[in-house]
């Protein structure tokens, strides 16, 4: 088991591009970027691997124009069924049960620049997050 105690850590470990494609906001995109749904994002997901190689989690990122530099961060936990690609990716039956940490990522006005989905299987990780100010 891993322990993830700050989710908007770099990964430190090598990383493979699964897919990059431009996607339309949906209506969750879209709230948690606070755009209008419809607008063109960037997508990205990413295999994070552990230090021996083996798949931790996957991680989509979606952003609009270029990255920009963040100050803060939302996070959000939750559960999903990891899909067909995570699926693959993590060595897991389709519909697993997985943790979904919804990461939102905010200018120096609290603006969102942008958001991801990471899936960590609950098999492997235990989630170990710190209140925002506390060491």
């Amino acid at each position: 088991m891993r322990a993830l105690t700050d989710p908007d850590a770099e990964w430190p470990h090598a990383v493979e591009v699964l897919d990059r494609s431009p996607q339309t906001a949906t209506p969750e995109l879209a709230g948690r970027l606070g755009i209008t749904v419809g607008v063109a994002l960037q997508r990205e997901t990413v295999e994070c691997m552990d230090p021996g190689g083996r798949s931790a989690m996957v991680v989509t990122t979606w952003r609009r124009g270029r990255h920009r530099e963040h100050t803060s961060v939302v996070i959000e936990v939750g559960a999903a069924e990891v899909d067909a690609q995570q699926a693959a990716a993590l060595g897991l039956p389709v519909d697993t049960l997985a943790y979904r940490l919804m990461r939102t990522r905010l200018d120096g006005q609290g603006c969102p620049v942008e958001t991801a989905d990471l899936i960590l299987p609950m098999d492997r990780w235990v989630l170990r997050l710190k209140a925002p100010g506390h060491a």
